[in-house]
């Protein structure tokens, strides 16, 4: 049987042609293919002169209005998650791009001298100067340069690897120093332990000695006390005060104690044990040499030995 409406030839028993989808049992149903019925709701359209429809038995091919061939093949829309995924995309390309050009800037900034003009100024410290050794002695070379005496009133002599040093007399003060240095700044240091005698004594380290009534010194006691003192024509003077002062940074007793004393300019600094004790001004005595000191009070005997002794230059 031929389609009424597209012509072609279809199977005997065909209720619709099986290439256009038309009625062709009973034409007069229907005068367009159903699927190109209008919408109930749509108003009709006009009807197109090549779209009547010929008398039955007719084999008048009735052609397709060119704008319903022409339809587009319907597009598969994308969905939301295609969507997302570019987006996705193309943040992480962007990103991308921003990483490589900061790590590109703070590279040029840091290792090129390129953008020196917008770097802030950094001050450089200046050099810390490495002080100078003027004279070290462990004491185990008898003729290092330190005075010997021994009498009945004080003793100064090597001994057993350090330099001892006793006094007998009461409320009296003794020192020595080795091959006389002239220097106005010195750093010195030595270990001091009381080897007999009463603990109420003194020891440490002298320095700008210039005789017998001019030098400074720094000392302690096998009691805990200490002072940065001034010997003068007169008298031999606490700097700062009228009294030695306590402390519990030093090793009573006959324990070891290491003394440092530092003159410099006008400041005095006394150390014991690598803690500061004493900070004093003077500005009257300006160069000597450096040794060390002993004294009594009112009981006699002091006796201290002395190791590691050393003097630098700042």
């Amino acid at each position: 049987m031929n389609c009424p409406f597209c012509g072609k030839e279809n199977q005997v028993n065909s209720s619709t042609c099986d290439f256009c989808g038309a009625w062709i049992d009973d034409p007069a149903l229907v005068n367009t293919p159903p699927s190109l019925q209008p919408d109930s709701a749509s108003p009709p359209a006009e009807t197109s002169p090549q779209a009547v429809l010929e008398p039955s038995g007719s084999t008048t091919q009735v052609e397709i209005p060119p704008e319903i061939q022409a339809l587009p093949a319907v597009q598969k829309s994308k969905t939301g998650i295609d969507r997302w995924i570019w987006w996705l995309v193309g943040c992480s390309v962007l990103f991308c791009l921003c990483a490589s050009c900061v790590t590109l800037t703070w590279g040029f900034y840091t290792y090129s001298t390129a953008f020196n003009f917008i770097k802030p100024a950094t001050a450089t410290p200046p050099p810390t100067p490495t002080p100078t050794i003027l004279f070290m002695d462990d004491f185990s070379d008898p003729t290092s340069g330190w005075p010997v005496y021994n009498d009945d009133q004080y003793m100064d002599d090597y001994y057993n690897g350090a330099y001892r040093m006793v006094e007998n007399d009461i409320n009296t003060t003794s020192w020595v120093y080795p091959d006389e240095f002239d220097v106005n700044d010195v750093l010195i240091k030595v270990d001091a332990t009381k080897n007999a005698g009463p603990d109420e004594n003194d020891m440490g380290l002298i320095c700008r000695y210039q005789n017998e009534d001019q030098f400074y010194a720094g000392i302690i006691t096998s009691d805990g006390y200490y002072g940065i003192t001034k010997m003068t024509p007169e008298d031999f003077l606490v700097i700062g005060g009228e009294y030695l002062e306590y402390s519990d940074l030093i090793n009573q007793g006959s324990a070891t104690n290491t003394i440092q004393f530092d003159c410099v300019g006008d400041v005095f600094t006394l150390y014991v044990n690598g803690y500061q004790l004493d900070q004093r001004t003077d500005t009257e005595y300006i160069g000597g040499t450096f040794g060390l000191i002993i004294g009594t009070y009112e009981t006699p005997g002091t006796d201290i030995l002395y190791d590691n002794f050393s003097a630098f230059e700042p």
